[in-house]
């Protein structure tokens, strides 16, 4: 596994309330690409998901993902950030609670995740690529 990669450079752009592009491997092996919530944990994207989730079964079936995060005011400006996904916990309140804090973010009811079955994985960039005008 490659090392572990510093986000310092793309922080504060991450921190923004964008939605990332996240890019799985489906059974096939063919990619699967979904909008997801993210919150920027430390070096990693926290990323969370219903269980039932087609996104969710790839990456437990091959833990490689892509995101990619778009500034929705200038086209041109993007992160790309590669590597591997990392399972933290599911099922849980700790879960649910991930869900609630990402869709504070967003401006999002947190009250719609009650009951949900949900999956919190981390997302530990071996690459990161920041494309600017």
């Amino acid at each position: 596994m490659s090392p572990q990669i510093n986000l310092d450079s793309v922080r504060a752009f991450l921190g923004g309330p964008n939605r990332a592009v996240l890019a799985t491997l489906g059974p096939t092996g063919g990619p699967h690409v979904v909008v997801v919530d993210y919150l920027v944990l430390n070096d990693a994207l926290l990323l969370n998901g219903r269980r039932d989730r087609r996104w969710v079964a790839n990456l437990r079936q091959d833990p490689r993902a892509t995101a990619l995060v778009q500034d929705p005011h200038a086209v041109e400006h993007w992160v790309s950030i590669g590597g591997s996904v990392e399972f933290m916990r599911e099922g849980d309140d700790a879960s649910i609670e991930d869900a609630k804090t990402m869709s504070l973010r967003y401006g999002d009811d947190p009250e719609q995740f009650n009951g949900q079955h949900r999956v919190t994985w981390r997302l530990v960039p071996e690459r990161v690529f920041e494309r600017t005008t």
